[in-house]
């Protein structure tokens, strides 16, 4: 997808339709907000709360509780921003101006899906082998394990969480660029309000 073309007003196809959108469907905004509030508040949770309170702590269970059930609103919002995605009209991928900054974009944002699942997988995956479920969400009465620490998938879940800090940190501060610096229009895709799909008659509002 050249991106030479990808002015402030430009428009690209997305949908199945062919249909040509200037800014994100309103449902898409609105799972990209949510999503970013959930996805960060988890992160700093993880990194400064879970990590350092000790599974003896009474409290840890609680905590588990709520970073377990914010994962899981996570995945399902996830997998239908994937479908709104895939089914509505989007903008370009919004580059720097070079067809190779455009290319980096979109992998940049299948970087983002993959770690975001691969996040929540892993997660998971170590709440199974640590009878999470039981303990966390049926509270059978049973301990916590001592540590994590056993578990392969929870230093995965931790490897896989510092590389998507460190891509929502370059996406934030490739948002900032865009507005501060360029200021191209690219910030307002991700907001509500005059959006104009081109292309296809049959989806005026797709």
């Amino acid at each position: 997808m050249s991106a030479h073309a990808h002015a402030p007003g430009h428009v690209d196809r997305a949908a199945p339709g062919g249909g040509r959108a200037n800014k994100y469907h309103p449902v898409l905004v609105l799972l990209h907000w949510t999503l970013a509030w959930f996805i960060i508040a988890s992160l700093l949770f993880g990194f400064f709360v879970l990590r350092v309170v000790p599974n003896t702590d009474p409290h840890k269970i609680d905590m588990l509780e709520w970073h377990m059930g914010l994962g899981m609103a996570i995945l399902a919002a996830m997998l239908i921003r994937l479908v709104v995605r895939w089914r509505t009209a989007r903008p370009a991928p919004a580059g720097l101006g070079t067809p190779a900054s455009a290319r980096a974009a979109g992998r940049a944002h299948l970087a983002f899906y993959v770690l975001v699942v691969g996040m929540v997988v892993t997660g998971y995956a170590t709440a199974l082998l640590a009878h999470l479920n039981d303990i966390v969400f049926a509270r059978n009465g049973a301990p916590l394990p001592p540590t994590f620490d056993a578990y392969p998938t929870f230093h995965l879940h931790g490897w896989i969480a510092a590389l998507l800090a460190i891509l929502i940190t370059l996406h934030v501060l490739g948002g900032l660029w865009h507005w501060l610096v360029r200021r191209d229009g690219v910030m307002r895709r991700m907001g509500w309000g005059g959006r104009r799909v081109e292309g296809d008659a049959n989806v005026p509002g797709h």
